[in-house]
């Protein structure tokens, strides 16, 4: 089993296979998919002070 994304209280440690997919996807928006994993992490910690 493969793990792609590990997750801790202080940062995200991501595949970087995933994250060039999701550049591609976005066709070359690297800000967007930045904005998009600021936007997960954000909401992670958000989940933790609840």
């Amino acid at each position: 089993m493969s793990q792609k994304m590990i997750v801790t209280d202080k940062s995200i440690l991501i595949d970087f296979r995933l994250v060039f997919k999701a550049i591609r996807e976005e066709q070359g928006n690297w800000e967007k998919v930045e904005q998009e994993l600021e936007a997960y992490f954000d909401s992670l910690k958000t989940e933790e002070e609840e």
